[in-house]
């Protein structure tokens, strides 16, 4: 019986330090970001707030024209999120797709069927700055 515990005592020597290591925080979207984006018609920039629950996005843009809300998923430094605008009676969905670096998400932004082109993003603050 012995052996069974002198068997356990060698296997939890060896794996408390590994337990104890401080696991690698994933990195957070949340915060309020100033996107900037190319469409057909010229530069766009919008303010936008992001908050995250695990992979979900859920906030809102705004830009001269009013307040909409956006949903996304953001994992392993992929960003999508996608929000809706009336455009001629109609609602023209964006779509931003990009890729997070510290406080700077660079990708593109699809208007439907439009187009698309570059994006960046720069975050100004905290969700709670709102």
């Amino acid at each position: 019986m012995s052996r069974y515990v002198a068997a356990f005592v060698v296997s939890m020597a060896v794996s408390a330090p590994l337990a104890a290591q401080p696991q690698k925080q994933e990195p957070s979207v949340a915060g309020l970001w100033r996107v900037e984006f190319v469409t057909p018609l010229g530069q766009v920039g919008v303010n936008m707030t992001i908050n995250q629950s695990g992979t979900k996005l859920t906030g809102h843009v705004t830009d001269e024209f009013g307040e909409y809300e956006i949903n996304g998923r953001f994992a392993d430094r992929q960003v999508t999120v996608v929000w809706s605008v009336p455009e001629d009676g109609k609602m023209l969905e964006i779509t931003m797709k990009g890729t997070l670096d510290g406080n700077v998400i660079t990708g593109t932004a699809k208007l439907g069927n439009v187009g698309e082109g570059p994006l960046s993003a720069r975050r100004t603050g905290d969700a709670g700055d709102r």
